[in-house]
């Protein structure tokens, strides 16, 4: 079994210097070289803007190529809050339109190269584990079809759409697809390697402070000096960016994919070939790899700590693979991984200037079509006359400092949340 992404054996991450560091100056220095990161460096750098990307890691190592490749607009996101009641009606729906609108950015971006991203307008079914949760479907149904052009379908039994009886129906999103997140991200970055970007990778941020009308930034490579500091390190945000580092946690999930069971299998299992989504806490997702010939399954393993090798990260796979797509029988797991997902603790991303410092991270889990839209507008917030332009900028993420007692009670937590999800499917 592989401890590694499927998706790297058609690009594998690695490490590019193309530039000094020493007695450098900047107009822009990028912390974090995932989908944000490449994005906003390609727009930065069409604006004039002398830009520097920086990753701690080898390029596209974290989340952006350990993702399902699940591609729509940040429909689950706000989990946590009432949008509504906490920034009005125009607000809300103005969110929940730029939200949507990553999905056409994305579209829009690989026109013309479906084929080099395997790029696949399946739909994605988000599937309801109890009865309770099916109307809480079909009322967020009724209300995204009465605020936008989506066309969301709503399906009192899932039955034909998967071959299985533990969920009980679901809402379908007919705008979403799939995508191979090792080469989306591999075209993204021939994108802006093409362009006058200075890229160092591995170089890591040790500090940074700020110093008359720059910042100087201190990494494993030096110290460079620059006017402004953009931050897209999402789920893998530490402690040296500063206080907004209480507004993010980086989440453990996991994914396991197949042998190659046969498309035959994969037809009989997920006809519709979507991407498949369910409400619980502690949610599974899965689909087909793009031939159709594997099995991609992600989970929270109770939010454990154990390595992907072990013993109980495979049992659990082969339990749960089995309860939920029963007709696959005989399989093995050929690859294991995991990643960080970036949550924050309002569900709800976290963009912000503040001095000339620049935040976008937390994708919550929607971060393929959503990160690199709020990369590219996140460029839009250095010209202050822009900022209106960006309808998620405008909302506040409320700090947590128990991050830290929050991180350590993750597993506990999910006991509880696997705890509460059984009963609700058995009995409500």
């Amino acid at each position: 079994m592989k401890a590694y992404p499927y998706w790297w054996e058609d690009y594998k991450p690695y490490y590019l210097k193309n530039c000094s560091l020493k007695n450098q100056s900047y107009d822009l220095v990028i912390v974090g070289a995932g989908y944000a990161g490449i994005c906003a460096a390609k727009e930065s750098v069409s604006q004039n803007l002398k830009t520097l990307l920086i990753d701690q890691n080898a390029l596209g190592e974290g989340a952006s190529t350990r993702s399902a490749g699940m591609v729509s607009g940040g429909l689950n996101l706000g989990k946590k809050i009432d949008l509504f009641k906490e920034y009005g009606h125009q607000t809300a729906v103005d969110f929940i339109q730029e939200s949507i609108g990553s999905y056409r950015f994305l579209e829009d971006s690989i026109n013309g190269y479906y084929d080099d991203v395997k790029f696949q307008k399946t739909g994605r079914l988000v599937l309801a584990h109890s009865k309770k949760k099916l109307e809480a479907l079909k009322q967020k149904t009724n209300l995204l079809n009465s605020l936008t052009n989506l066309k969301l379908e709503f399906l009192e039994n899932s039955n034909h759409e998967i071959s299985n009886d533990y969920y009980k129906g679901g809402m379908l999103v007919h705008d979403a697809a799939s995508i191979h997140p090792g080469l989306f991200y591999k075209f993204l970055l021939n994108q802006t390697l093409s362009s006058k970007l200075d890229i160092f990778s591995p170089c890591k941020l040790l500090s940074h402070q700020k110093k008359d009308n720059f910042y100087l930034v201190n990494t494993s490579e030096g110290i460079v000096k620059t006017k402004y500091l953009l931050f897209t390190t999402n789920g893998y945000t530490g402690k040296e960016i500063g206080k907004e580092n209480f507004n993010i946690i980086g989440i453990p999930s996991y994914i396991a994919v197949t042998n190659e069971i046969g498309t035959e299998n994969i037809y009989k299992a997920m006809p519709k070939l979507r991407m498949y989504s369910d409400t619980k806490n502690d949610l599974f997702y899965f689909r087909p790899t793009p031939d159709h010939k594997r099995l991609l399954f992600g989970a929270f393993p109770v939010w454990s700590p154990h390595k992907e090798n072990s013993s109980f990260v495979k049992s659990f796979f082969y339990k749960n693979i089995k309860k939920i797509l029963p007709t696959l029988n005989n399989f093995t797991i050929d690859y294991i991984w995991s990643g960080k997902v970036g949550v924050t603790f309002n569900t709800l991303p976290h963009v912000k200037n503040q001095n000339n410092k620049l935040y976008v991270f937390g994708c919550n889990g929607s971060g393929v079509a959503l990160m690199p839209y709020l990369g590219y507008k996140s460029i839009s917030l250095i010209n202050k006359k822009n900022n209106s332009t960006l309808i998620i900028a405008k909302i506040q993420n409320k700090k947590n400092y128990l991050k830290f007692m929050i991180t350590l009670l993750l597993p506990i937590l999910g006991i509880y949340y696997r705890f509460k999800e059984m009963i609700e499917n058995k009995y409500f």
